[in-house]
């Protein structure tokens, strides 16, 4: 879209029908014309819209044409609401105009006052003329003088705004009598019939589909962990090989700086490293003086006053040059004269901290497993690959070369298993000729990133249907649940009946409880609604999923509210109401005006 639209949405939104025409998506019919006259779009009610206002609506860019429908739709809505503005005579002063147009940043100079050169360049750049945009922004606000008279920000919007409010939040005072299922299990009685009877009409719901129990052994990095040793050499080897890294040593260093930087004269630099190394002589005399100079000479303004003492640092935490220095340094020692960009440094290290071999002995030991372990892995996939091949006829090979335990599954289907070992993959090769048929160990399957399962099929069940002494006590328990829930809906709708004739029902209701449309306390939708529909006081039932229940509802109290979130609520459908105000109007206008689109070439 737009750059110069997008930026300044504010207002000049509105100059180009963009927040109008956003409030106008209501669709409808049209009269195709054809392809219509040269560059013509459509047509509403005569006046013609044409390519060239798609482009000014996209701001002279190429419009891709999958946007095309979408954008003359919104130049048809703008042009159905510019005639009825036009037929009422809804005018936009010249005053009103100018205001408008002053009050564009855009246009501001950067005095903060709006300039004439700085408007007609802007407008320029996009391919407008002060006529044009003029013309635009003069008809957008008739169109939105129009929009206001809907009264879209008007009394009868707030006012249902607010009365729907008071809808949502109002409480009403609801207890509940609930008929479970479960209390009409022992009146719910199935025959052997009814179960024969449902299973004869139902066999295809209870059909077992070709399925396997598997043995297998996994062969992973983890398996082989507890067999991995590692020596206490290995141990410090590893430690000295990666001692930057783990110890993660800090060094606690003061500096006095002599300031030079890259962009001093050859006589500054000279003269700040006399400085330095005269500096450096009285240290190396009475290193103890080392706070005392620093205080006095150094032009580091953060350490200075600290008597240059830096903290702990990390090496990378330096310029080189400098960390460099300070991690020779034995504690106490002095440096040379150190050069940086910064200018001359003289470093005396106070201290050294970091984590000793002992504290990190367990951590190496656990990463350097892992790491032997992996690499055994490596080394032993295809060994491990090649016996279950080779020995294809058990299992029992694998077990005992790699210590590993044999796993026997539940039954797995080609569809699905419980057991998230056994993926697409392996169900895939256990069902193939040469492990289901041949009795074979399948290949090593990876069924993930430096995991191997080898499977063999411990028992085999095709596809069946099963008795019904196998199914019937899961037939009658389903039977029974049934005629439990119709016979709690029946006593339910019985008592609700009961209680709307004023007859008095001795029965434990629950705790009252206020529930609102905004607050439904965990009820359902059509529980919400039953309640709401009841008159007050009165009764309301509901059916659910295994149960019924019966509501006694009180009249509505006193809907507390934060003020704050109330305004809020009104404003969102003080909004939603304006919408659907302009909607149903652009509706009637396109009933009103003729419109014609042109048929894409």
């Amino acid at each position: 879209m737009f750059e110069f639209v997008q930026k300044h949405r504010g207002f000049v939104g509105v100059a180009f029908g963009l927040v109008i025409l956003g409030l106008m998506m209501t669709g409808g019919s049209a009269t195709l014309m054809g392809n219509g006259g040269a560059g013509t779009l459509a047509k509403v009610d005569g006046v013609e819209v044409t390519e060239r206002d798609l482009q000014t609506l996209a701001g002279g860019q190429q419009v891709p044409e999958a946007e095309k429908p979408k954008m003359v739709e919104q130049l048809v809505q703008r042009q159905l609401m510019m005639n009825q503005a036009k037929e009422l005579n809804v005018l936009a002063a010249d005053a009103q105009l100018r205001e408008q147009i002053g009050k564009i940043d855009a246009f501001k100079g950067e005095d903060g006052k709006f300039s004439i050169e700085r408007y007609k360049s802007m407008l320029a750049s996009r391919n407008m003329t002060v006529a044009q945009f003029e013309q635009l922004l003069g008809e957008d606000m008739r169109m939105q003088t129009l929009v206001d008279s809907l009264g879209s920000s008007g009394f009868s919007s707030r006012l249902a705004a607010e009365r729907l409010v008071t809808a949502v939040t109002q409480p009403r005072e609801v207890t509940a009598l609930v008929f479970g299922a479960d209390k009409f299990m022992p009146q719910a009685v199935v025959s052997d019939a009814e179960v024969k009877q449902y299973y004869d009409s139902h066999q295809a719901d209870y059909r077992l589909p070709e399925r396997v129990k598997l043995s297998y052994v996994v062969l992973s990095r983890e398996a082989l962990l507890p067999t991995t040793v590692v020596t206490p050499q290995q141990l410090q080897d590893y430690f000295e090989k990666n001692k930057a890294e783990l110890v993660q040593e800090e060094r606690q260093v003061r500096h006095i700086l002599i300031v030079a930087d890259t962009a001093a004269s050859k006589e500054v630099k000279a003269a700040a490293k006399q400085k330095a190394e005269k500096l450096l002589a009285e240290l190396k005399q009475n290193p103890v003086r080392f706070a005392d100079l620093a205080k006095q000479n150094s032009e580091d303004p953060g350490s200075a006053a600290l008597g240059g003492d830096l903290g702990y640092k990390r090496k990378g935490e330096m310029v080189k040059a400098f960390g460099d220095a300070a991690f020779k340094l034995a504690r106490g020692e002095l440096s040379g004269v150190v050069e940086t960009e910064y200018g001359y440094h003289i470093l005396q290290l106070q201290d050294v901290r970091g984590k000793s071999f002992d504290e990190l002995k367990p951590g190496i030991e656990q990463s350097l497993r892992a790491e032997l372990a992996q690499k055994r892995f490596d080394a032993e996939t295809e060994k491990f690959t090649d016996m279950a091949y080779q020995q294809a006829n058990s299992l029992q090979p694998l077990v005992d070369a790699y210590k590993l335990p044999l796993v026997q599954s539940d039954w797995v289907s080609r569809e699905a298993s419980a057991d998230p070992m056994l993926n697409d993959k392996v169900r895939e090769a256990v069902f193939g000729d040469d492990v289901l048929n041949k009795k074979h160990n399948s290949e090593a399957i990876e069924v993930s990133k430096g995991t191997l399962l080898v499977a063999r099929v411990a028992a085999h069940e095709k596809a069946r249907i099963p008795p019904l002494a196998e199914v019937a006590g899961k037939i009658s328990d389903l039977l029974k649940r049934e005629k439990a829930v119709k016979l709690a809906q029946a006593e339910g709708k019985k008592t609700l009946a009961a209680l709307q004739a004023g007859t008095p029902v001795a029965l434990e209701w629950t705790p009252s409880r206020p529930i609102s449309r905004l607050r439904s306390e965990g009820l359902d939708k059509p529980a919400i609604n039953a309640i709401f529909a009841a008159k007050l006081p009165g009764y309301a039932g509901v059916e659910n999923k295994d149960s019924y229940i019966v509501f006694k509802v009180s009249a509505a109290t006193a809907a507390p509210m934060d003020p704050a979130m109330r305004q809020n609520l009104v404003g969102s459908l003080e909004q939603v109401t304006g919408r659907q105000t302009v909607e149903a109007y652009i509706a009637e206008l396109r009933k009103k005006q003729k419109v014609e689109i042109a048929q894409p070439k």
